[in-house]
């Protein structure tokens, strides 16, 4: 396909089964047709349905709102309707800023500008608070097998917060590193029209959606069904970083639904049309990649289990067949590098399976995390300075001061000042944890 964006795109309308508790998203667009995703959440009774009422409505408007995100790259199309439930000038503003942040690496990569003429136009109506719903004090908290993940986890254990862990999708490995966290788990199927793999081949645009947006939205309508007042996330805030700038000055972020600026505004949804008693957060925003990372090498008995390596998660299954870690991306190179001040090497090459560092077609990927050469990785990676000063540490270890990789970046790398060093150890004080309950001790329970 030309780059040529799509005439339409249509939110039909989505169904809610309690007594299966499958909830079907459709839309529409005029070049491929139909498409329907489900989701399957858990059965609550009735009454629960009843005693949520327009709370519940309009969380799952929004996860129909926004899990569309999927199915409209498809065309990038000029107009976007709906044939139900418009979404009110608040709602259509996250929409928006959300989706065309969103879709910016998958512009980069076919080519396209800043996707300008993506604009939900919301519908004009007084607003309507959301009472409290007197939630319970419980915690769902999202996992997907990595570091951060099992760092939040283990925080919220410490601090005793009553916790459930939650799974979107069917990941096997997921749902593993989950039973050796011994939290009970909650798993929401989540299955995309199958057609999208079709339209792929036959020419559609395809490349990187909001996804945490989406997961965010699926964990708040689980809060709710299942009584929790807090669905907690490991977004780092290295996560505010993007990965470059375009010409008029915008940030093109492959986290960006990991950021800050996105927490916000999703809280603010939630807080004035959903329930002003429910909270949706990082839990790990003021610290650093660095510093997360530093904190996992206290939990050894998570090393066997562990991986950020996003080829375990694919529409056909993990690409990694042998083991968790392929060894070639950038998430490995990044938690490769960061860890090894932090682990023996015998441990790391235990979970790598090898020393990244002699890997020779690696070093163009290592220097541009270290930011000598390209763009930051579209990743979930750190910053540039996070891995310098990693590099640093690691100078300093008799183990790795005289490897010829750690030598040679040392001396094209500038210095680090101290206090620079330090600032991305320590935590910073713009996040969104609430004050409530014991929340905000993790802050000294990580540093």
């Amino acid at each position: 396909m030309a780059a040529q964006f799509g005439a339409s795109f249509t939110f039909k309308d989505w169904q809610l089964n309690p007594a299966s508790g499958q909830l079907l998203l459709h839309y529409h667009t005029p070049e491929w047709g139909d498409f329907t995703e489900q989701l399957d959440f858990p059965v609550v009774p009735d009454s629960r349905i009843e005693q949520l009422g327009g709370a519940l409505t309009v969380a799952i408007d929004c996860l129909f709102w926004m899990a569309g995100v999927s199915y409209y790259k498809t065309t990038l199309a000029q107009d976007i309707r709906f044939q139900g439930r418009r979404p009110d000038e608040d709602q259509a503003r996250w929409l928006t800023d959300t989706w065309q942040a969103g879709l910016a690496e998958l512009a980069v990569a076919n080519d396209l500008p800043w996707l300008d003429h993506i604009h939900i136009s919301g519908e004009a109506r007084a607003p309507v608070t959301q009472p409290p719903l007197a939630l319970a004090a419980k915690t769902l908290v999202a996992i997907g097998g990595g570091k951060d993940s099992l760092v939040t986890i283990e925080s919220l254990k410490h601090l005793g917060e009553p916790a459930t862990a939650l799974q979107v999708g069917q990941s096997a490995f997921i749902a593993e590193v989950a039973h050796h966290t011994d939290l009970p788990l909650l798993a929401i199927g989540r299955r995309v029209d199958a057609k999208l793999t079709q339209v792929n081949t036959a020419g559609a645009f395809n490349g990187h959606v909001p996804v945490t947006a989406i997961n965010a939205c699926i964990g708040v309508v689980a809060a709710l069904l299942t009584d929790c007042d807090s669905v907690v996330f490991a977004n780092e805030r290295s996560a505010d970083v993007g990965n470059f700038q375009t010409t008029d000055g915008r940030w093109v972020n492959h986290q960006y639904s990991k950021s800050l600026v996105y927490e916000r505004q999703w809280q603010h949804i939630i807080k004035h049309h959903v329930a002003p008693d429910l909270h949706c957060f990082s839990l790990l925003r003021p610290f650093s990649e660095l510093a997360i990372i530093k904190k996992f090498a206290q939990y050894p008995a998570y090393f066997p289990v562990f991986s950020s390596c996003n080829r375990n998660f694919h529409l056909a299954g993990s690409q990694n067949k042998t083991h968790h870690w392929c060894g070639q991306c950038p998430k490995c190179a990044f938690v490769f590098l960061c860890l090894a001040p932090f682990v023996s090497p015998p441990q790391l090459f235990t979970i790598f399976h090898k020393n990244l560092l002699d890997d020779v077609s690696l070093y163009p990927l290592f220097d541009a995390l270290l930011g000598l050469q390209g763009n930051k990785p579209f990743e979930c990676v750190g910053e540039a300075a996070e891995c310098r000063l990693a590099i640093e540490l690691l100078s300093q270890q008799p183990a790795w001061q005289a490897h010829p990789r750690i030598v040679h970046w040392q001396s094209v790398l500038p210095a680090m000042p101290a206090a620079q060093q330090t600032a991305l150890m320590q935590p910073a004080t713009d996040h969104m944890i609430p004050d409530k309950r014991q929340f905000q001790q993790v802050i000294g329970h990580v540093a």
